[in-house]
């Protein structure tokens, strides 16, 4: 097998067998290598999902070895990505192979018969609730302390430098550590463990990652990341007080404006009636379903035009609030798309099955996978390419994690079959999302190379006697909007409910204050991406100083109305896609 001339940036790696490091691997390993000369510690690695951690993480402790940095690795990881990123033998010894890298031993830690007997490995692949129950912290303490460690936290957006797992991790001695995550941010806003930050003169945290792989990155350079197709379900609501007999109608994005300062209206509404719905239910699986068998039927004509039968045809997720909310949606799927195996996940469900369910589901045995965020970062189904997005949750990176789960790209398949279709409706402010990533597709295919580098391998609803005075009288769907790359206009409707909302009932001031901080910083966030996706260089930081010279205060110095204030221009600057 040849073997490739070692890069003098990148100490210790041989490739080996035409393997090639993707751009944003090889531009990591780089930055890295020079900053372990310099005797920095801690860094952060941000890759969109599918560009290929694991490698980066492998690679980095080659080099660490070849530099006299580290003699062991340990990687953290969640519990569900042991599977399917790091526990194959034969991946690991083809990657180390790949590299040009001796032959070394690994342990997979998550018990304390297994790892017990294995301390004398050079590489420890855990997870972080192994290493936060106190015999698997002194097994690893024990593991680094008998030689300089290198310990890479995968998706670390999973640990709050405040959180009690990064509580139990850090009395765990190291050399050096790596932080690798697609979403280094997290929906509360708390630093990440073991991640440079700088702070600006309000107090806000802002991670710095030592190399960012973005999705417009992944689409420049092909055959990472399908295409995204997103449909938003809009409906007409005719809703009534119970107390009066007031009647008012409204759309659904008219009830995200409402909902925004109305709470109660939008966890009871949305969380008790609306999503049960038939008329809901409908008008947001139908045309999910409608496309998926579309999808299936065009890829299987188009393998067998090339004497392909054996291939994963498409598959499908839907994202339900809650078990009981999760089984509501597997009982109409069963009852009105007769033509897909459908099955449900959730943790109401006995382990053992629901381990079943899964499997049969990454085998391909079953078609559609009705869950409660079941299906995680790092479970890899490629095949998984539709989307249904019925659960409230809006933060930017808890989205994402979603998306990603459906937008890994599948050599096997043709161009045209690598397209992710997500269904979600018009009432959580998921459409800013939708927006970003519309506008980071077409600016990374606007740059996208000829040929592909070589591939290497929630809120609870309130109590009954506490509910909005609004109730549910009728609703009617309407068609769903698309988002796709060729269409990056503002798609928000002008103009809002104005007559008949609801009053607004009794707030909890420290919880409605905590609330709005956050609400802000993710809008500042999403901002951001915006004016930066529209050429403005604009930085959150730069954001939350324009608020500051038009309100007078820092954030953390804002009442509640002031932070409303806030909210409503940081809004307003979204509509007009500038600071305003």
């Amino acid at each position: 097998m040849p073997r490739q001339t070692a890069s003098s940036a990148l100490p210790g790696i041989q490739l080996q067998g035409g393997f090639q490091f993707r751009d944003g691997q090889r531009a990591f390993l780089e930055k890295l290598a020079a900053a372990w000369a310099r005797g920095e510690t801690n860094h952060l690695g941000v890759f969109v999902p599918g560009y290929g951690k694991t490698i980066a993480a492998l690679a980095s402790f080659v080099m660490a070895r070849a530099m006299g940095t580290a003699e062991k690795l340990v990687v953290f990881v969640p519990r569900g990505n042991l599977r399917d990123q790091y526990a194959d033998p034969e991946e690991l010894a083809q990657t180390f192979a790949y590299l040009g890298a001796p032959p070394l031993s690994f342990c997979v830690a998550d018990s304390d018969e297994v790892f017990l007997k294995n301390l004398a490995t050079e590489i420890v692949i855990t997870t972080y609730q192994y290493a936060s129950g106190d015999s698997g912290r002194r097994a690893l303490r024990e593991f680094c302390e008998r030689a300089e460690s290198l310990l890479v936290f995968d998706e670390v957006h999973h640990l709050a430098v405040d959180g009690a797992w990064a509580e139990k991790i850090s009395g765990i001695p190291y050399a050096r550590s790596i932080g690798l995550s697609g979403t280094p941010l997290r929906s509360d806003g708390k630093a990440l463990y073991g991640v440079p930050h700088t702070e600006d003169e309000d107090g806000n945290q802002y991670y710095e990652a030592l190399h960012e792989v973005t999705m417009r990155d992944a689409h420049a350079e092909g055959g990472i990341l399908k295409r995204v197709d997103a449909h938003v379900v809009d409906y007409d609501l005719q809703m009534i007080r119970e107390d009066t007999g007031e009647e008012v109608n409204l759309s659904l994005s008219e009830l995200r404006e409402i909902a925004g300062e109305e709470d109660d209206l939008d966890a009871y509404f949305a969380r008790k009636r609306l999503r049960f719905h038939d008329v809901y239910l409908e008008a947001l699986l139908k045309p999910a379903f409608e496309r998926f068998a579309e999808k299936r039927r065009a890829l299987s004509t188009s393998m067998a035009r090339n004497g392909k039968y054996d291939f994963r045809n498409h598959q499908m997720v839907v994202i339900a609030m809650t078990n009981r909310h999760a089984a509501a949606m597997l009982d109409y799927v069963q009852e009105h798309f007769l033509d897909f195996i459908a099955t449900r996940i959730g943790q109401d469900i006995p382990k053992k099955k629901r381990e079943e369910r899964l499997d049969a589901f990454r085998d391909g045995d079953v078609d559609v996978m009705v869950q409660v965020d079941m299906i995680g970062e790092g479970t890899d189904i490629k095949p998984l390419s539709v989307i249904v997005k019925a659960d409230l949750v809006r933060a930017r990176s808890k989205t994402m994690q979603q998306i990603f789960r459906g937008m890994r790209y599948v050599k096997s398949w043709p161009p045209q079959a690598n397209r992710c279709d997500l269904y979600a409706s018009d009432d959580t402010e998921v459409v800013h999302t939708l927006d970003w990533i519309a506008s980071e597709e077409q600016l990374g295919l606007e740059h996208k190379k000829e040929e592909p580098p070589t591939l290497n391998p929630d809120r609870q609803p309130p109590d009954q006697g506490e509910r909005a005075p609004w109730q549910l009288k009728e609703v009617a769907g309407r068609t769903p909007e698309r988002h796709r790359h060729e269409r990056l206009e503002d798609r928000r409707r002008q103009g809002g409910a104005s007559n008949g909302r609801p009053q607004q009932q009794v707030t909890d001031v420290n919880a409605r204050e905590k609330k709005l901080r956050q609400e802000c910083a993710d809008l500042a966030n999403e901002l951001a991406y915006t004016l930066q996706a529209n050429g403005q260089n604009t930085s959150v930081r730069r954001v939350h100083s324009a608020a500051k010279k038009k309100l007078g205060k820092a954030q953390d110095a804002l009442s509640v109305g002031e932070l409303m204030r806030k909210r409503r221009w940081l809004k307003k600057c979204l509509r007009a896609r500038r600071l305003v």
